[in-house]
């Protein structure tokens, strides 16, 4: 069976039936205007608006505000796609590339005023804008709305990069280490822990079977026959 990204919610075609398993695509209808998707607009606008106005007047509280914009934003328009079922493939990629502007902006023009945070922030961003774009990116093989349900692929990738723990960790511990501490050879060394794992993560995906044809289920689409949902 093909996917049916177009099919609308809670009308399937004759030869689809839904799998049970919640972040599967089976039943889903791909759209633009959601409120998550909305939330996701709203949050990058206002994270860019706040980088503007701290490149502007060269004060650090409006760079923080920036990065708090997109930290908090980031985490509503990720709940509330959930919390309202209206999960996208198309919302999961516009974070992605939202996450990588926002973040680029802040921390490029903090190193610009603070070169010792030059060499960390360089770990963060080969990780962040190049591995874990990748590895983020890579649900789209599969029957996956979005990386959050990337267990029903691969547990250990899943823990790794997008389980509650090192969602924080790969995202906030080292900003957080720069900012508050300012220990640049420990946020260094944090840097280089985190692109370990996303090294070690790209290598185990590689390595993964992709499906020629998704089927709309993710657990069928790896073990090539249909598994029992855990609700």
């Amino acid at each position: 069976m093909v996917e049916h990204a177009q099919a609308p919610l809670g009308r399937l075609p004759p030869s689809v039936a839904p799998c049970g398993h919640r972040g599967c695509t089976s039943v889903f209808g791909e759209r633009w205007g959601t409120a998550a998707n909305l939330v996701t607009a709203a949050r990058t606008v206002g994270t860019v608006a706040l980088w503007g106005v701290a490149v502007t007047t060269g004060d650090d509280g409006w760079l923080l505000a920036a990065l708090l914009c997109y930290w908090l934003g980031d985490i509503a328009d990720g709940l509330l796609a959930r919390l309202t079922h209206r999960e996208t493939r198309t919302g999961a990629v516009l974070d992605v590339l939202a996450d990588r502007l926002s973040v680029c902006l802040v921390v490029v023009s903090y190193v610009t005023t603070h070169p010792p945070a030059t060499l960390p922030a360089a770990v963060f961003l080969l990780q962040f804008v190049v591995l874990d774009a990748y590895l983020t990116l890579a649900f789209t093989r599969w029957s996956l709305l979005s990386p959050n349900y990337f267990h029903l692929v691969d547990a250990p990738i899943y823990r790794l990069n997008w389980s509650p723990p090192a969602k924080v960790t790969n995202t906030v511990a080292v900003a957080v280490v720069v900012v508050i501490t300012g220990w640049m050879a420990v946020a260094t060394v944090l840097a280089a822990t985190v692109l370990a794992v996303k090294t070690y993560s790209t290598v185990r995906l590689t390595r993964l079977p992709v499906p020629q044809i998704r089927s709309g289920c993710a657990v069928l689409d790896v073990h090539g026959r249909p598994e029992p949902s855990l609700g």
